[in-house]
């Protein structure tokens, strides 16, 4: 029940140079009818880096609760009525230098031949076509996030792109992404917190709505605290460090470094900061120290005992790119590796399923896709990571009722078994999205059957 007057979905919780937007409350219903935005759209594109072995997620049958996913989508389990398994989607063709500059690829809206000055196809990705139309009224048009924080190479790192040859840029420090959101109010140091700021504005609203909108702003409150301790916590400190002092490096586990930067983007989304989003859960950066070529089963924390006995003792130390060129004896570890990306979605996913938007959740308002340009298996001729054909793809949530029938594996392989390009599924949910779109990049036509 709403105890006062109706508040808007625009509203902030200000105080001395800081800002917080806040979540979705029922207090809001009123003002979000009149506007039309009271569960809007959200896009999300989370990135796989350097390919899915895609012969792993083959053999997903039955749909809704009967579908029985492969022990690389196992972690998806608790969310397989509301996925979309798309088999069949091709990738987009390599520049000469290979896949260390595909990520820029995955989203591309150019046109088939047209180059940058580096031989690479970019040209406005899709989330940027996008982001005007969905996040119009937000803060932000678009958030583009990643986590790597090792590479130098804009083709293999950056996801999102203005134009031709220009990359949006991404964020990969906690800090960077907090401050971006709530502001970083250099006035006033000795608060230890930036609700301290917002702290008699935040107490004013709360005596003005219900029970239930209590319970969701208190919540949602403490997730930032959450935040702001953990960002303090990996710089090695014991107590909440003001917002001006939070620490530039991210945490050092790389699990820890994902879901930090995978809760910022639930908030984003929560709050209405945006409603467009990219986030690289890694890069497609060459060979060298820290680069996600090199990252390890120690490096994302899988136990080795979980692979010895399925592979030689010597390949328990292996890179992952270097798995994906002996990738027969290696198969386990790549794996191993795939199903860790995919527990970090699901981590996803159930962030924003607990999150209650009117009858709704967060997810079921929302389209993640989650995928990456690159193929591996019987398309990549046994050499995952390498290949264009037939890459991992899947879809998440319901978009607000435009995907209606999730729970599904949809199979595309277009003429002679040869796949269908991504680039129609950017087209088809351009359309959904009310874009007046007829082609992206080296689309063909739209997905039969998404929606």
């Amino acid at each position: 029940m709403i105890k006062g007057q109706f508040i808007t979905r625009r509203t902030m919780l200000r105080g001395m140079g800081a800002a917080i937007a806040l979540p979705w409350l029922e207090a809001m219903i009123p003002a979000a009818r009149a506007t039309q935005d009271a569960r809007p759209l959200r896009m999300m594109f989370l990135y796989h880096p350097l390919g899915a072995e895609t012969t792993a997620w083959k053999g997903v049958t039955g749909a809704g609760r009967a579908m029985r996913l492969t022990p690389t989508l196992r972690p998806l389990e608790s969310f397989k009525e509301k996925l979309l398994i798309l088999d069949g989607l091709n990738g987009r063709r390599h520049p000469v230098s290979g896949h260390n500059r595909s990520a820029c690829l995955w989203l591309s809206n150019a046109a088939p031949g047209r180059r940058d000055t580096w031989g690479a196809e970019t040209d406005v990705t899709f989330d940027q076509m996008l982001a005007p139309r969905l996040s119009r009224g937000a803060r932000q048009q678009s958030l583009e996030l990643s986590c790597t924080t090792v590479g130098n190479l804009m083709h293999a790192m950056n996801l999102s792109w203005r134009g031709p040859g220009v990359p949006v840029g991404a964020e990969s420090r906690p800090r960077d992404v907090f401050a971006r959101m709530f502001g970083d109010p250099r006035e006033d140091r000795r608060h230890a917190s930036i609700l301290d700021l917002v702290g008699a504005d935040a107490r004013a609203l709360r005596s003005r709505v219900g029970h239930g909108d209590q319970g969701r702003l208190d919540e949602y409150l403490e997730s930032v605290r959450s935040l702001e301790r953990r960002i303090a916590a990996s710089q090695g400190e014991r107590q909440p460090a003001p917002p001006i002092n939070v620490p530039d490096r991210p945490p050092e586990s790389l699990r820890d470094h994902v879901r930090l930067m995978l809760d910022l983007l639930v908030i984003a989304m929560q709050t209405g900061f945006t409603r467009v989003a990219t986030c690289a859960l890694g890069d497609e950066s060459e060979g060298g120290p820290g680069t996600t070529y090199n990252r390890r089963l120690v490096d994302f924390g899988i136990q080795r005992q979980a692979v010895a006995g399925r592979v030689e003792a010597r390949y328990l130390d292996w890179g992952h790119h270097q798995c994906s060129h002996d990738p027969r004896p290696t198969l386990p570890v790549i794996q191993a590796i795939d199903h860790w990306y995919v527990e970090q979605l699901a981590y996803f996913l159930g962030r924003l399923q607990a999150i209650n938007e009117g009858g709704a959740t967060l997810l079921d308002n929302s389209i993640v896709v989650y995928g990456s340009t690159n193929a591996g298996g019987n398309g990549a001729g046994g050499w995952p990571g390498h290949g264009l054909r037939d890459v991992a793809c899947l879809l998440a949530g319901g978009g607000g009722g435009l995907l209606r029938r999730p729970g599904r594996v949809l199979a595309y392989h277009g003429m002679r078994n040869q796949g269908v390009p991504l680039c129609n599924l950017w087209l088809t949910l351009a359309q959904m999205a009310g874009l007046e779109s007829r082609e992206i990049g080296i689309s063909t036509g739209t997905l039969s059957d998404l929606g």
